[in-house]
């Protein structure tokens, strides 16, 4: 009974696949879901592409792929699928984008100054991702001749137009005698 009815299920399988058209509409190719817009200086990590034959699970190759994750930009990435006399390609478009603001840290510096005396100004140092030019104003003075605190702000502007600061205080002592 068991060889009969085994017979039975190879008979049918034949039959019913040798109804099916072979045609390119059962190939099918689609991107995996994946992040698409990185932050410029972030690795870029691909999620890939799928594809099918019907049931049949295929592996798509890239055909050509441009990202740089060091410049700001649309990337593409082509992945392609043949399968029998049929082709198919998908494109992927990753987009670098740059919404970081420039790090501004203050230098050491000695920031409390006797009346009279000179101040030199430390500056600040900067670490900007995307490695282009930023402009950095300063704002405020230091009178040592007058005792008081005094702010000295710092703004930085990146070419993408990110910006920060950062303040220091200054504070003019006068020695008693």
């Amino acid at each position: 009974m068991k060889k009969v009815y085994a017979l039975f299920i190879i008979v049918l399988v034949l039959l019913l696949s040798s109804c099916i058209t072979i045609t390119e509409t059962s190939l099918s190719i689609k991107l995996n879901p994946g992040v698409d817009t990185i932050e410029v200086g972030e690795t870029f990590n691909d999620a890939g592409a799928s594809a099918n034959y019907g049931f049949r699970k295929l592996n798509p190759i890239i055909i050509s792929e441009n990202v740089n994750h060091m410049q700001i930009g649309v990337y593409e990435i082509t992945y392609q699928i043949q399968y029998l006399d049929f082709e198919k390609s998908i494109t992927r478009y990753v987009t670098v984008v740059d919404n970081t603001p420039p790090v501004l840290s203050l230098n050491p510096g000695i920031d409390t100054v006797v009346l009279g005396k000179t101040w030199i100004d430390a500056s600040v140092s900067l670490i900007e991702n995307s490695l282009g030019e930023v402009v950095i104003n300063v704002e405020g003075s230091v009178d040592v001749n007058t005792a008081g605190e005094y702010v000295i702000s710092y703004h930085a502007t990146d070419i993408n137009g990110n910006t920060s600061h950062i303040s220091r205080y200054v504070t003019v002592v006068q020695l008693s005698a």
